[in-house]
């Protein structure tokens, strides 16, 4: 199963040349033998060697983030669960996927086998719960009357009956199925917002349920009656799903800082709490018990997975890479699970460094092997925006708060902060000359400021504060020749201004949907717009004219850039980069390899490799020669 190359090559789509960063890690598995990891990330299912700690394999085929993985009983297969509506089975040997199982119409949020591994359940967005057999891929049944989305279930252990939970808005408890005629059979009613995450004990006689308010229930499996609840302190804060111990006398679960704390399962009485010797900020994600008992594996929203001795209570062992996340957003209907993404990209004058917003960090890379040349961490919320200045000396941030930053590129010393917005600054740019910088708040403003080049402190003055836009500021980019700014809001317009006054010059309203990304052609003859409507539209930077209105497959345009000689330009949408030559508007090619939004986008010097970063935590850089040959 070792692949002979770097794994930054494996399952790499047509037309990527390197992939950058592992993804976010949702839930993590042992394999029957103990002798590897299983991940279930947002682009693929990672399998490590638990002794090394060496990836092993990257199987993909999911097009969205993987929500969920379980191995049958006998161990032969698993079964993922994405957001791409799908279930599928997975050879456990060889990683060769088996059958895909179609008919949700929302995405998915767990799977389990039946104990008599001939079926398996899946529980979803789309407010069902549906049953397969896992020999020809057809639905068995389909369970409805959950009002909300569903967010887990789980066969007893005896297999008699499915347990099922939904999201906020429904009636906060446990529902009980027969798992042989599909019938609703009770309700276990609780008095919370939402039941996160039930499991059966291992003798059939309790269900234990995590709460959205930190709590850990016990329940009668067969009365409903509320049993006890774990003696929870508050600075444990949020818990991982639960892994039972082999003997199944006892129950981990991850805490706050990444730390683990084991159960007692006949009393809910906590036993140990392993802790961190060094300070964590970090939420559990998942946990898992190895086979032999010795070992909890427990992976955290750092992007970190630590190997816990049972007996000794320490860190053995460390998996790394994977892509931080620090949100603590639960899941309700019609949102997504908690933010991964690598928010913004950007390429040195030069092409030799690409610099990159990565959870709460700014990560240096050396854009031909990937590897880090330096890393900021003096941020505090996720980067969401990060520009070079002309000369490559200077990196402005923006990261969720109401302060720009500045950093020296050369040794990422911080240089300085802009203050003023009432609001978070989502979008910073510098003007070609490096003297000005603008900031996009949602504040429904735009700020210029002074940058004062040369000297030794950097932060200038308070210029203009724009302020026509009625919504927040997405994006914001400056003309060529540095006199005008193009700004898009959640207003649904384009606005254009002038830099030496502060003057605002033409409103533009062809989009129907907030505008998320502006850029320039490099002559400045040419600006563009990408809306949440799906459209990109190309404007006369001169007259205002609306030259084209480009449309592709799918709606949300986050992200657009034109390559170095003007000639072509790409959108990042969600999951795909569409490439549309700027003279004719013809569609020239279609990339496919991320798994969730394509946030930002950035060509390198020379025109011939295109990075984009993603929601799904990950950088791919493409080979687009082929297409500007085109």
């Amino acid at each position: 199963m070792q692949k002979p190359q770097h794994y930054t090559q494996w399952g790499l789509p047509p037309d990527a040349k390197k992939r950058i960063g592992k993804g976010g890690i949702n839930e993590i598995k042992y394999f029957p033998d103990g002798t590897r990891l299983a991940v279930a990330s947002t682009i693929g299912i990672w399998i490590y060697d638990v002794q090394t700690c060496k990836p092993l394999e990257l199987i993909t085929g999911h097009t969205r983030p993987i929500n969920s993985l379980v191995f049958s009983p006998d161990g032969r297969t698993f079964a993922t669960a994405s957001d791409d509506k799908t279930a599928r089975l997975w050879d456990a040997n060889t990683g060769q996927h088996k059958i895909s199982f179609i008919g949700h119409t929302e995405a998915i949020n767990s799977v389990t086998f039946s104990p008599d591994g001939e079926r398996f359940a899946t529980a979803s967005d789309d407010k069902t719960i549906r049953l397969w057999n896992l020999l020809t891929g057809e639905q068995i049944a389909k369970l409805e009357g959950h009002t909300e989305i569903v967010l887990s279930a789980e066969f007893s252990p005896d297999g008699t009956v499915l347990a099922s939970s939904e999201a906020f808005g429904g009636k906060g408890g446990i529902w009980v199925w027969d798992a042989h005629t599909y019938e609703f059979l009770k309700l276990f009613e609780e008095d919370t917002d939402w039941v996160e995450y039930i499991v059966y004990s291992p003798d059939s006689s309790m269900l234990i349920s995590r709460e959205t308010r930190g709590e850990v229930n016990f329940w009668d499996a067969n009365t409903g009656k509320k049993l006890k609840t774990c003696e929870v302190e508050s600075w444990m804060g949020d818990f991982s799903p639960i892994s039972f111990a082999p003997d199944g006398h006892s129950f981990a679960t991850g805490i706050k800082n990444g730390d683990v704390c084991l159960w007692d399962i006949g009393t809910g009485r906590l036993l140990k709490n392993f802790e961190h010797e060094e300070d964590v900020d970090s939420s559990p994600s998942s946990v898992a018990f190895s086979p032999d008992g010795e070992t909890i594996a427990c992976a955290s929203e750092d992007g970190t997975i630590r190997f816990w001795k049972v007996n000794t209570g320490k860190v053995s062992k460390t998996i790394t890479n994977h892509t931080p996340h620090h949100s603590a957003t639960q899941k309700t209907e019609g949102t997504q699970a908690p933010s991964q993404r690598t928010y913004s990209v950007a390429y040195s004058s030069d092409g030799n460094t690409l610099a990159s917003g990565y959870g709460t960090e700014i990560h240096f890379r050396n854009p031909e092997t990937g590897e880090i040349k330096t890393t900021i961490t003096g941020t505090r919320e996720n980067v969401c925006s990060v520009i070079y200045s002309s000369d490559g000396k200077i990196l402005a941030s923006a990261e969720g708060t109401t302060k720009a930053r500045l950093w020296d590129t050369q040794n990422g010393r911080f240089l300085g902060s802009f203050v003023g917005h009432k609001e978070s600054i989502s979008a910073v740019a510098f003007s070609p000359d490096g003297r000005m910088l603008a900031t996009g708040s949602d504040d429904n403003t735009i700020r210029l400021w002074d940058v004062r080049i040369g000297e030794v402190y950097l932060i200038g003055e308070l210029l203009f504060t724009l302020t026509e836009h009625t919504d927040s500021v997405c994006t914001v980019a400056f003309s060529p020749d540095g006199d005008n700014l193009a700004t898009g809001s959640c207003d649904k317009t384009v606005r254009l201004w002038d830099v030496r006054t502060g003057n605002h010059l033409k409103t533009f309203t062809a989009h129907i949907g907030s505008v998320y990304a502006v850029a320039y052609s490099p002559d400045g003859s040419i600006f563009a717009s990408g809306s949440e409507d799906g459209t990109l539209c190309l404007w006369n930077s001169q007259t205002g004219e609306l030259l084209e209105t480009l449309k592709g497959q799918t709606k949300n345009i986050f992200s657009v850039a034109f390559s170095p000689n003007g000639s072509l330009i790409a959108c990042g949408y969600n999951g795909a980069i569409y490439f549309w030559n700027v003279q004719t508007g013809k569609l020239l090619d279609t990339y496919k390899g991320h798994t969730d939004v394509v946030d930002s986008l950035a060509y390198s010097p020379d025109g011939e490799t295109l990075a984009s970063g993603s929601k799904d935590g990950t950088i791919l850089l493409w080979d687009i020669t082929t297409v500007t040959n085109r």
